[in-house]
């Protein structure tokens, strides 16, 4: 990388900021000399603001744009801490939750977020549009796949399936759509100096081609009267505004809907003739976050790309799983609701379909559902997921262990604990938490190693 500026950031990056902002560039430039701030989101069908306060003990300052989303002290770490292994929080950059606010799904509504990994936007949209309503996480890249699934699995999302196709191979008739975009980074760099090293003028030209591609993809997954958010962690007005005038001008099917305005979200570029002041713009020196862009586009004409039927499942398919799966949820899960014609099989493995259909044959889908667990030789295995979407009043027999002993689960240690042999529901407070197998008075750990390095890393 050529030339960089005293605060080691590119020469050509801070020229084109200059021209951007000529009025507060000073302030924009010395903002990446402080530290970033630190927030978490809240999960609502689990627990209050209130309570989660109490829990971490920490006060928790809302932030402007996200009503579930709150600053965490300087210093402070919740990462590993029980509330966030039982999915009762997801840590994520303050700016990067305006998008699904923006979005706005109602409750029940169909939505696919189409470049999902780690998964915070997704967590975000499963809580929007609730049990009655469907996301669709869509991940092209296996090892980002992984962690979507892990960010899944900890908040104990029940109405949100997984894939990993190109925007071409996905059906349409979305209500609304997410594409946060690839981009060149820009809005990373106080907090990512790898972001600042792989930065150049090429790969934001680069990044504008690929993101004009993205949008016209995504705007076809969109049924007529639906929503497109589009949004980067870039400044580029090529990777921002000018790809959405360039869909405007091109599809007369779309317009750009004004984004309700609060503190920290100011108005996009403009782009005559097309209206991008629409769109919202988060400056690192204005809010309490990182650098974002969202457009909210509204899809008011054009055909839609009809929805592939799911293909019917063979009932008889993996009967040995479906009764191993039954007994276990008799024996250990009693509240549980999974009704029969929501447990998909695909070979030892079974899983809780969504309540809303999804759009897709079962068959193209990367995760069809919650992971129930899997058919092992003489036993049917709980899968750590199934721990964070059940609670203690669905379980026969629900474990809330001491301090002491809770450090210890965490730390992955098995720990005494009596009663009859079997599997149980390992809890924090009043949700569940993981899985251990008790055996004669000692209960053998089965929590993920994920969540282990997550504990250890808090201490």
């Amino acid at each position: 990388m050529s030339g960089t500026t005293s605060a080691g950031l590119p020469d050509a990056f801070t020229q084109r900021m200059r021209e951007l902002l000529p009025v507060d560039f000073d302030e924009f430039l010395r903002s990446f000399d402080r530290p970033r701030v630190r927030a978490l989101r809240l999960n609502p069908a689990k627990l209050d603001r209130a309570r989660l306060a109490r829990l971490l003990d920490i006060p928790l300052e809302p932030v402007p744009w996200c009503p579930t989303g709150f600053r965490l002290p300087p210093g402070v770490t919740v990462g590993g801490h029980p509330a966030h292994l039982a999915g009762l929080l997801y840590l994520q950059e303050p700016s990067a939750m305006s998008v699904g606010e923006i979005l706005a799904p109602p409750a029940g509504s169909r939505v696919v977020d189409l470049a999902a990994a780690p998964g915070g936007k997704t967590t975000h949209l499963a809580a929007l549009v609730g049990e009655a309503g469907l996301v669709v996480a869509n991940e092209v890249v296996p090892a980002r796949l992984r962690s979507l699934h892990h960010s899944i699995d900890l908040w104990g999302a029940r109405n949100v399936v997984t894939t990993r196709l190109r925007l071409s191979e996905l059906s349409g008739g979305f209500d609304a759509a997410v594409l946060d975009a690839p981009c060149s980074g820009e809005g990373l760099f106080r907090r990512d100096p790898a972001a600042i090293r792989e930065w150049s003028v090429a790969a934001v030209r680069g990044s504008a081609r690929r993101q004009r591609r993205l949008l016209a993809d995504a705007a076809a997954l969109v049924r007529p009267g639906g929503v497109l958010v589009y949004s980067t962690c870039t400044f580029e007005v090529a990777e921002n505004e000018q790809p959405v005038a360039e869909l405007l001008g091109t599809s007369p099917d779309w317009e750009l809907v004004d984004c309700a305005r609060t503190d920290g979200l100011d108005p996009g570029i403009p782009l005559p003739p097309a209206p991008t002041e629409r769109t919202v713009r988060l400056w690192p020196h204005r809010s309490c976050g990182e650098g974002q862009f969202v457009a909210r586009l509204r899809r008011v004409g054009g055909e839609d790309r009809v929805a592939t039927a799911p293909r019917p499942g063979r009932r008889t398919e993996g009967a040995e799983v479906r009764r191993a799966w039954q007994a276990f949820r008799e024996r250990t899960l009693p509240g549980f609701e999974a009704p029969a014609e929501r447990v998909h099989v695909h070979g030892d493995r079974a899983f809780l379909l969504p309540e809303r259909p999804v759009p897709l044959p079962v068959d193209r889908l990367a995760r069809p559902g919650v992971p129930l667990g899997r058919l092992r030789p003489g036993r049917f295995q709980p899968d750590p997921a199934l721990a964070t979407v059940a609670s203690p009043a669905d379980a026969a027999d629900p474990v809330r262990l001491p301090a002491d002993a809770l450090a210890a689960y965490l730390r992955g240690e098995t720990v005494e604990q009596p009663g009859d042999d079997g599997w149980v529901l390992v809890c924090f407070e009043d949700w569940g938490l993981g899985w251990g197998r008790r055996s004669h008075g000692v209960l053998k750990n089965l929590l993920p190693a994920a969540a282990r390095r997550l504990a250890a890393r808090r201490g």
